[in-house]
């Protein structure tokens, strides 16, 4: 329904921010591991960002797909 589909964006939206801020404060950390010389840490962190980045961009995906039903069903409806 319309209504679970503005839950289900509005949620989506709010991971992403909530991410986002994770996101800002991981990469200050990587830079003070880069200038404290823990250069292996750092990695480890930037592959767990790559994977944060990947998981952002699933939402922003499903976020659209979520908007594009939403504004199809007023014609899903009319064919029932």
């Amino acid at each position: 329904s319309k209504t679970c589909l503005n839950l289900a964006i509005s949620r989506m939206k709010l991971l992403q921010n909530k991410r986002d801020v994770q996101l800002k404060q991981m990469r200050k950390e990587i830079s003070q591991f880069l200038q404290a010389g823990q250069e292996p840490i750092a990695r480890i962190r930037v592959e767990h960002i790559i994977r944060e980045q990947n998981i952002w961009a699933a939402y922003e995906i499903l976020e659209l797909f979520c908007e594009f039903v939403l504004a199809r069903v007023p014609i899903i409806e009319s064919q029932k």
